[in-house]
């Protein structure tokens, strides 16, 4: 099995591995800080990300396929793609190495607040809602509808499954990394 993540183009994954938000030197804390007062440093995040549950600073998100797109995604999704290198995982034997510590889906935001398409002051900023999976077969592998994605509406990722893999140590090493 194989999973999917996109890099920035400017990366070092294939020497020093695929780097979890704690172990990363780039993150970009501004992403997270909306989501608790209080947040302003990586060691803020890396402590509310503890919190919410253990492993989750050492997490790498990752989707089922790559990326596609549609004419209304065209911002969101095809320039986003081309601005990053997509890194496919080696998903079995990571487990087989025993370096995956568990495994979350983030399902999309429609599954858990439905309201989304028919509440027009619904604030879709939510932190992502993470389910614990049993182990790595538990992964659905089913197409994801990418036709969802809507640059107008600023409908991204929440929208699509994705999952999140804690990896002991935080970083995914490049043996078992490839770019695509």
């Amino acid at each position: 099995m194989k999973l999917y993540h996109y890099a920035p183009k400017d990366n070092t994954i294939m020497t020093e591995g695929l780097l979890s938000f704690s172990k990363s030197k780039t993150v970009d804390v501004r992403s997270y800080t909306w989501r608790k007062e209080g947040l302003k440093t990586k060691k803020d995040v890396c402590q509310w990300m503890e919190k919410c549950f253990v492993g989750r600073s050492r997490g790498i998100r990752c989707l089922t396929e790559p990326m596609k797109w549609y004419e209304h995604s065209i911002k969101a999704l095809k320039n986003f793609a081309e601005e990053h290198t997509l890194i496919s995982i080696n998903v079995d034997e990571l487990s087989a190495d025993g370096l995956i510590e568990s495994v979350y889906v983030s399902p999309p935001i429609q599954e858990i607040y439905p309201q989304v398409f028919t509440d027009p002051d619904f604030n879709g900023r939510r932190d992502e809602i993470y389910i614990k999976l049993n182990s790595v077969n538990d992964i659905d592998y089913s197409p994801i509808d990418w036709s969802i994605c809507d640059d107008e509406k600023g409908w991204r990722f929440a929208f699509v499954r994705y999952y999140l893999l804690t990896i002991k140590g935080g970083i995914i090493p490049p043996k078992y990394l490839e770019k695509v």
